[in-house]
């Protein structure tokens, strides 16, 4: 129970920054577009990794791999295409090394550290994704002001 519903979180999280930074997109740069991608594909696939690497401990390493390995390209085409194709290239990429890097975690653990790990990653996915939150914030707020600052002058 704990696994699924840590996997809802995320993917409810990832989903919130996809949309915020659409939503967003006009007053971001490249560069923050890149970090926003990257950021959100490797957190996603990492953490989905993990658990998959988890549920699926009976099964080869391949299948948890591909699972998120698929979830952490998705989450980086999602995140990084309104910006760049190289804001893309960067979120498919980290998805990519999260989701070999998490499945292997997910399937190495040991029954008794289980639930610490699924907690510890929760926290962490939480907040990663409040300071990625932030970040856009404080990127939007300079460029209002730069904009209100230019409109002034003329």
């Amino acid at each position: 129970m704990l696994e699924w519903s840590s996997i809802v979180l995320y993917l409810l999280l990832s989903s919130y920054v996809i949309i915020i930074s659409n939503r967003k997109k006009e007053k971001l740069s490249c560069t923050v577009g890149k970090m926003i991608s990257m950021t959100n594909a490797m957190m996603t696939s990492v953490t989905i990794g993990t658990i998959c690497g988890i549920i699926l401990r009976d099964t080869d390493l391949a299948i948890p791999t591909i699972i998120s390995i698929s979830i952490g390209i998705f989450c980086g085409i999602l995140t990084g295409k309104p910006f760049s194709l190289m804001a893309t290239l960067e979120g498919i990429t980290a998805g990519i090394m999260g989701g070999m890097m998490g499945a292997m975690l997910g399937l190495m653990l040991q029954q008794t550290y289980l639930n610490i790990l699924i907690y510890f990653l929760d926290v962490i996915f939480v907040l990663v994704m409040i300071l990625l939150i932030k970040v856009i914030d404080q990127e939007v707020y300079k460029y209002n002001k730069n904009d209100q600052s230019v409109n002034q002058f003329n």
